[in-house]
């Protein structure tokens, strides 16, 4: 395939259809507290197919089909103290509260050529959680959070692959425990510096059973222990924000995203590593020029390194680019109109932990103008103005039978230049 053009013979079709809404609730009749109730339901249906074989007719043809059928329920309740309070001689202002979340989906697949299979993926997660904040002085502050989690996931997949029957499944269920303790300290009216060390998680899990014929589809809970330090400013009564944090992230049992299959056989996998490290800095600074004229930037700058597993060397992670920068500017005039300009750039990185294939470096510019009138909002946007070129996601397996010898790096491409108008009414 070229950039504009495709050999696939098949068009294809991706459909989504999803019914979701949301109910938030609070009650300030407590004494000194308030509740809050959050409840959200989502419902979607979806049909993907396409061109199992990425091309023309030649040695083998085939469409693969997928219809997805996914329910989503989550509620959480909440307690927030509503005022600062002396709650056992110590606690100035907590929260505590409990969610849960249930989530079942259904994948039926198939293949023209005679494959098929069925997944359902089921999952339940339980957690309670709080937090309390200390304040030594005016000036000094502690905060507290934790939180505790049990989650249970049942996947059962059913298929027949060419007149092989097969019937999988895979359970998994495990508690989690996390939490973050950070200090904030003003060092004077305009700079505060703050520190923090957090113990976080992943929830196991198993990837989706697909023609790979693979059974061991299940991976484990990630660890994550993160330290954190750095300086909130304002320069110039307040003209000019800024914030620089410096951090250390250390992974035990990393859940990795790999790949395997190939053409029709492709599918993305979660296979746990044994440790990982990150390493980085994170700048960002925002000007106030003038109550109209906004301008703003960040810059990120992250090392990387896992441990080899399974036969894959030690190397840097995927998906994490050394260096990551935005720049933008923004203009707002009290009679309505607006107008923006983003320039947003990344180095290149590892598209997987499976291979060595990266995506490239970039940068695209971004920019708006537009109009508000009462409650109509009206915009002119281009989005990569000068028509950069960069792979939006990147395939390297052999696609070619019978032998699959041919290993090659196919690119999807990222959006190219855009230019559209939007028009927005809100009530």
């Amino acid at each position: 395939n070229t950039r504009f053009d495709t050999y696939s013979d098949e068009p294809g079709r991706d459909e989504q259809k999803t019914v979701a809404g949301s109910i938030r609730g609070t009650w300030t009749g407590l004494d000194r507290a308030t509740l809050t109730s959050i409840s959200s339901y989502t419902d979607t249906d979806a049909l993907y197919n396409y061109d199992g074989d990425w091309g023309s007719p030649g040695a083998y043809t085939d469409v693969i089909s997928l219809k997805r059928e996914r329910e989503v329920f989550s509620q959480e309740f909440r307690l927030d103290s509503s005022d600062q309070q002396d709650a056992l001689g110590w606690i100035n202002r907590w929260t505590i509260g409990a969610y849960i979340q249930h989530l079942d989906e259904t994948t039926n697949s198939i293949v023209d050529s005679g494959a098929t299979w069925d997944v359902d993926y089921e999952s339940d997660s339980y957690a309670l959680f709080g937090q309390v904040a200390h304040d030594f002085s005016e000036r000094t502050r502690l905060i507290v959070g934790l939180r505790a989690e049990y989650y249970e996931v049942d996947v059962q997949a059913s298929g027949d692959y060419y007149g092989t029957l097969f019937d999988d499944s895979t359970d998994q269920s495990d508690p989690l425990f996390g939490g973050k303790v950070t200090l904030e300290h003003d060092l004077n009216e305009s700079h505060m510096a703050f520190a923090s060390v957090a113990r976080g998680y992943k929830a196991g899990g198993a990837s989706a059973p697909n023609y790979t014929m693979t059974t061991d589809l299940g991976y484990d809970d990630e660890t994550l222990w993160n330290v954190e330090l750095g300086l909130r400013s304002d320069w110039f009564d307040g003209q000019v924000v800024t914030q620089l944090t410096a951090f250390y992230l250390y992974l035990e049992d990393p859940q990795l995203r790999d790949s395997t299959g190939s053409g029709v056989w492709f599918a993305y996998v979660t296979e746990n590593g044994d440790t990982a490290e990150h390493f980085g800095i994170e700048a960002e600074a925002t000007w106030y020029i003038c109550n109209s004229l906004t301008a703003s930037a960040g810059l990120g700058l992250l090392e990387t390194e896992r441990d080899s597993y399974g036969s894959e060397p030690s190397r840097n992670l995927s998906n994490a680019p050394a260096y990551t920068y935005n720049v933008r500017l923004d203009y707002q005039s009290e009679c309505g109109f607006f107008a923006h300009l983003e320039v947003l750039g990344r180095d290149e990185y590892y598209e997987s932990n499976s291979h060595d294939q990266k995506r490239d470096a970039f940068a695209v510019v971004n920019s708006s103008i537009g109009y508000r009138y009462e409650n109509w909002t009206f915009t002119l946007w281009a989005k990569n103005l000068f028509d950069e070129g960069y792979e939006k996601r990147i395939f390297y397996f052999a696609n070619n039978t019978p032998d699959y010898n041919d290993v090659k790096r196919f690119e999807d491409p990222a959006d190219p230049q855009q230019f559209g108008i939007t028009a927005n009414y809100s009530w």
